[in-house]
């Protein structure tokens, strides 16, 4: 605690000088975000006029497009797309500038809370490791080309070093998962447009979004632990979002996610009520899910507060953390003066870290000499 409160004080005027530059930045995007609010929910409701009436809307465009009304909308059209680029350019000007201020402050704190670890701001999570952790959905491509990644990272800015004997990287990433946009649901009449628009609401109903990230399926901290051990199938743990939602019904529609293996029924009710696993190889899952491990997952989950994810594969461990806000990042949207924006981002980086030890993973904690695959 007391690190925290010499590290504000220090950061102080950093954060002072970033405040004004973050009020200018959420100004012009919020006024943007509006602009393209209104522009994509009038396109949506023309083409579900012209779909549900098609004679309505032709008898209404007689009427509004006689010689005198064209001009009219000439001008509305011109003047509301000049607005639209110099509001743009304002938002991703003053965007730059927050996230220069951003980068300056954050590396001063993690020198101070995380000094035995390199963070290198123009090096990125690869997005052939976030694809191999098969933590994201896929979906079936129109062209299968196998040399293009259907998941793309945007995101920048990677925290390297060791925790005990376990080497990890972890990274800020906001993820594009470019499947859907390429698969045949895109060819279904009306989707390309709800998905849209669903895309751009879905941030202002969920707190685990942020209106920053239109269109992307996943922000947050992804991390790559290595071990010693070598795993010899594929095990994957969702939030179990859906028996929430539809209750009994949950195991028969989890049962038909073959993406990423069978679903793997275990003794722990505790467990269950929170995740969802499928695994390639159920006798190796059991045995990577021992009840200890199982335990300190969910006691992990209770004390960060957020969605997790965990996939085991090969020698490595993957994990990702939803954060609204994206991982060594400050909160746009919050003062930084007024707000504890910064104790949050300490909280971040210094849990982040203690995953390790949270999960126990510096010690042995399965047997070496037991099987790891079904025969």
């Amino acid at each position: 605690m007391e690190q925290k409160q010499q590290l504000l004080n220090k950061l102080s005027p950093l954060l002072q000088k970033a405040e004004g530059t973050r009020r200018k930045y959420r100004f012009y995007q919020q006024v943007y975000n509006n602009l393209i609010l209104l522009f994509v929910m009038g396109i949506l409701s023309l083409i579900l006029m012209v779909s549900l009436n098609n004679i309505g809307f032709s008898r209404w465009m007689a009427r509004v497009m006689p010689a005198q009304n064209f001009g009219i909308i000439q001008f509305a059209m011109i003047a509301y797309w000049l607005l639209f680029f110099v509001l743009m350019t304002a938002t991703y000007r003053f965007k730059n500038k927050f996230k220069q201020a951003e980068r300056e402050i954050l590396k001063i704190a993690l020198d101070e809370i995380a000094p035995e670890f390199k963070f290198e701001t123009h090096k990125q999570i690869p997005p052939q490791q976030i694809a191999e952790s098969k933590l994201l959905p896929g979906f079936t491509p129109v062209r299968n080309n196998k040399k293009s990644p259907s998941i793309h990272n945007l995101n920048f800015g990677v925290l390297r070093g060791k925790v005990g004997n376990s080497s990890i990287l972890m990274g800020d990433v906001n993820i594009i998962n470019q499947g859907v946009y390429n698969s045949y649901l895109m060819f279904i009449p009306l989707f390309p447009h709800l998905l849209v628009t669903f895309n751009f609401l879905r941030p202002l109903v969920s707190k685990h979004r942020s209106s920053d990230h239109f269109g992307s399926h996943f922000v947050g901290m992804f991390a790559v632990v290595d071990f010693p051990k070598k795993f010899k199938g594929h095990t994957v743990i969702l939030p179990d979002s859906i028996e929430k939602r539809v209750g009994y019904l949950a195991k028969t529609l989890q049962s038909l996610n073959i993406s990423r293996g069978q679903l793997v029924k275990l003794e722990n009710p505790e467990f269950e009520k929170h995740f969802v696993v499928y695994s390639t190889d159920q006798i190796e899952a059991r045995y990577l899910l021992s009840p200890s491990l199982m335990h300190r997952i969910t006691q992990l989950r209770q004390k960060i507060d957020k969605p997790i994810l965990l996939s085991f594969h090969r020698n490595k461990l993957y994990l990702g953390v939803r954060h609204a806000h994206g991982f060594l990042s400050l909160d746009k949207r919050k003062s930084l003066i007024d707000t504890d924006v910064f104790g949050m981002l300490y909280e971040d980086i210094t849990t982040a870290i203690g995953i390790v030890e949270d999960l126990n993973l510096n010690r042995n904690i399965w047997n070496t000499e037991a099987p790891l695959a079904s025969n």
